[in-house]
């Protein structure tokens, strides 16, 4: 069996042409074939007339000349011919019926029942999807650089200092070596790895909350202003007192920030703590 050709076989025929064909919807050698060239040039952008007519031209060409063979009709003998041909039989007489006619199938015996009529089905309604909107915050920044600043805080060693795992009295605290002899410092094989650039997050992605806020320290209830709730996050400093981390957290609230370490919300009064104090000594 000869393997059928393919557009791709055609010559003068490249890949583009090829899917600019296969969109104009001709998909194989006989549809090219079989179309005209003007209409074929008017469907393909950048295919002129001629062109068309030789790729048509080849696509015939290409095209077994002798296809299968079609059954051809035997011609039907003439009605004289045909009763010469047949022997003569006598006519026999037809027989009394003397059989039972059968009884009626179940098949018939339900077309005869009247059909009810079906009811006819309620379309399902389809369930509208509310669409979800993305924060602000997802969209000023290249999920991209998101993706790969997680991947580098995975490889990420921790950094601690020379000998520290050796000695106790060096603490794990990194501090930069300096030694002219340091095997460390040359990055000898099997030496703990050193603070350098290529640890670093995109720029992008520094200084940012996992959850994409940008931290802002605050120590007053006026440092909240010009804080966009959408991008901004507010963390409270260590240094401040009760009565102001209340203050800060009552004004975030209105304005709907997120504090990202509110503490204990609710202030405990003098009272609340000398009635517990009485209940202790009774």
């Amino acid at each position: 069996m000869s393997k059928k050709p393919e557009l791709k076989d055609l010559p003068g025929l490249g890949s583009k042409l090829e899917e600019k064909l296969r969109e104009a919807g001709v998909k194989t050698v006989l549809n090219l074939s079989r179309a005209k060239a003007d209409k074929l040039a008017a469907k393909v952008d950048g295919l002129s007339e001629s062109r068309a007519e030789t790729l048509i031209a080849a696509a015939q060409g290409a095209l077994p000349s002798d296809p299968t063979p079609k059954k051809v009709a035997k011609p039907k003998p003439k009605k004289a011919e045909a009763k010469a041909d047949k022997p003569k039989v006598k006519a026999e007489k037809p027989k009394a019926k003397t059989e039972a006619k059968p009884k009626a199938t179940k098949k018939k015996a339900k077309a005869a029942e009247p059909k009810l009529k079906a009811k006819p089905k309620k379309a399902a309604k389809k369930k509208k999807k509310k669409k979800i909107e993305t924060p602000a915050r997802f969209l000023n920044i290249d999920q991209r650089l998101v993706r790969i600043a997680v991947s580098k805080k995975k490889r990420k060693p921790q950094f601690r200092a020379d000998q520290a795992h050796r000695w106790k009295r060096v603490s794990d605290r990194w501090r930069k070596l300096r030694g002219i002899d340091s095997y460390t410092r040359q990055k000898k094989k099997g030496r703990i790895a050193m603070v350098e650039s290529g640890y670093r997050s995109p720029k992008a992605t520094r200084y940012l909350h996992p959850s994409l806020f940008k931290e802002v320290l605050v120590y007053r209830p006026s440092d909240l202003e010009n804080l966009d709730a959408d991008t901004h996050a507010v963390r409270i400093g260590a240094s401040v007192g009760a009565r102001k981390r209340q203050a800060i957290i009552a004004e975030a609230d209105a304005k709907l920030l997120m504090v990202l370490n509110p503490g204990t919300t609710e202030e405990i009064g003098e009272e609340d703590l000398f009635t517990d104090l009485d209940l202790e000594e009774d």
